[in-house]
């Protein structure tokens, strides 16, 4: 098996990962920095009863046993004037029975950023090589031993900025992002995209009226379909009522490119709403308003107690497959939930049950259109000295806005007629139990009803997960776990089940 060749995707994100380190380098070179390499491993056998997530009950889709072996490293610096983090796993994949799917995966998060003139010019910039599933017609897979419906989506970004205050009168950004997105398999997904941005910001010498002119194009490529424009000039006002409350409103026009099979694709936009911080350990954002394809709102709600943490999110906007993976506003992430449950006791056992949290979000499906998508999202976590309770839940809609003959030579022109409009609205209860200082359990529940509203088509997804962890030695983490994951579907012939049970091993060196 070939790792990589010198027009491979893989390469291009070899090669940035290489620069980033020397552009690293570079800059500690003149200040002090601290840098660390963490080598790793991960043993993994796991048998599935249905490794196809074939139709009918367990076997239905044959059963194997799957031995991974997973080195990895993390590599981070930090110094005063740049920060890098890196975290890559190799993911290898062996089967007992069914050799052909026997493959090697690659799984990286890697992101910089760089102080390269003092107080003036940075650059940052981030690569991801993940997996996931690719459609939502297809068996949802929990990760990727099941490889069934399963794509490489491999990213980067690189974002070089200039910043200037003039004084305390108003301070400004210019910033250009180039993005690049490609996932693996035949009639695979490519894009890459280009962004000017430009804003200024009133300073510290407007208090009560604060004002700010933000300006936004980016042309996104598609491969083999035509070039996309999106341009955006918004202007800002903020009255400061008290120091809690602000009043904020905005206005401007939007002017695009693409081809709407909804109506207009351009015209003038406006918000009205406000920002309330009633104590330190609440927040809350609401507007609302209207864009080129109707009404718009945008709400965030995030709230700390000594036993709880509470978030809530709207969020609606045109984008694309490729922009969603690049820079995707998803609260639930494993990233951004070991932020919201950063003072949470347990919190690394509960992100670590074996089962990736993505499978209990909304699946970002790969498709060359672009849509409407709106996303409602509902987060709370319980806290104790021996349990940890996680509550999530989801609503994504979507609106495709271009024609269904961008995805034909992606999914077929049946399947693109399938997916124009979609909702997916589900969510997950995990239990975290601490039976020893070195030793927990978990339960997970997940559920999703995917429903495609072109059709009388809904699946039901669900997953039931038991896992025991159990830290061996400061430097080794083992881990035995049970998860059974089945599809009801009102489609003839589209029901499944498997139960899949795994020994894991960690170890760090």
């Amino acid at each position: 098996m070939m790792l990589f060749s010198s027009n491979s995707y893989f390469c291009r994100i070899f090669y940035w990962i290489i620069y980033l380190i020397i552009a690293s380098l570079l800059v500690s070179h003149a200040v002090a920095a601290d840098w660390e390499v963490k080598p790793r491993l991960n043993l993994r056998e796991t048998y599935t009863d249905n490794l196809r997530l074939g139709l009918g009950g367990g076997g239905g889709g044959g059963g194997d046993f799957i031995t991974q072996i997973n080195p990895g490293i993390l590599l981070t610096g930090e110094g005063r004037r740049f920060n890098t983090n890196i975290n890559y796993m190799m993911n290898n994949l062996i089967y007992a029975e069914h050799g052909e799917f026997s493959r090697i995966r690659h799984q990286l998060n890697a992101n910089a950023t760089a102080e390269l003139i003092e107080d003036r010019f940075f650059v940052d910039g981030f690569a991801r090589m993940t997996q996931q599933n690719a459609f939502l017609f297809g068996p949802q897979s929990v990760d990727n031993a099941n490889p069934v419906n399963r794509r490489n989506v491999n990213s980067y970004s690189v974002s070089p900025y200039f910043k200037h205050r003039f004084k305390d009168f108003a301070s400004a950004e210019l910033r250009y992002v180039h993005g690049e997105v490609n996932t693996s398999g035949q009639g695979s997904f490519s894009s890459s995209s280009d962004s000017g941005i430009a804003r200024l910001a009133s300073g510290a010498d407007f208090r009560v009226l604060k004002w700010g002119l933000n300006y936004n194009h980016t042309e996104i490529r598609r491969d083999q379909l035509r070039t996309i424009d999106l341009e955006r000039s918004i202007a800002l006002l903020r009255y400061v009522v008290t120091p809690q409350f602000d009043l904020i409103a905005t206005g401007g026009y939007e002017r695009n490119s693409f081809i709407s099979v909804r109506g207009k694709s351009s015209g003038p936009t406006w918000t009205v709403g406000f920002a309330w911080a009633p104590t330190e350990r609440t927040e809350i954002n609401l507007s609302g308003g209207q864009r080129f394809f109707g009404d718009t709102y945008l709400a965030t709600v995030n709230h700390r107690t000594r036993l709880t943490t509470w978030n809530l999110s709207y969020n609606q906007d045109i984008t694309t497959f490729g922009q969603q993976s690049l820079f995707g506003s998803a609260i639930t992430t494993a990233s951004a939930l070991d932020q919201l449950l950063s003072s949470t006791q347990n919190s690394e056992a509960l992100l670590n049950q074996g089962v990736p949290f993505t499978f209990s979000d909304p699946n970002n499906f790969l498709t060359n259109r672009l849509f409407l998508q709106r996303r409602l999202q509902a987060f709370l976590a319980i806290k104790g000295n021996k349990n940890t309770l996680l509550l999530r839940g989801f609503n994504l809609q979507r609106r495709a806005y271009t024609a269904a003959l961008e995805d034909v030579s992606l999914i077929g022109l049946g399947n693109a007629l399938l997916t124009r409009d979609t909702d997916q609205t589900g969510g997950n209860i995990s239990w975290n139990h601490r039976l020893t200082p070195q030793t927990s359990a978990n339960i997970n529940y997940s559920f999703t009803r995917i429903d495609f509203l072109v059709s009388d088509r809904i699946d039901d997804n669900q997953l039931i997960m038991f896992s025991l962890n159990k830290r061996i030695t400061p430097n080794m983490n083992g881990m035995i776990s049970y998860f059974h994951n089945w599809r009801n579907s009102n489609q003839s012939n589209s029901d499944f089940n498997s139960n899949n049970v795994t020994a894991s091993l960690n170890m760090n060196f």
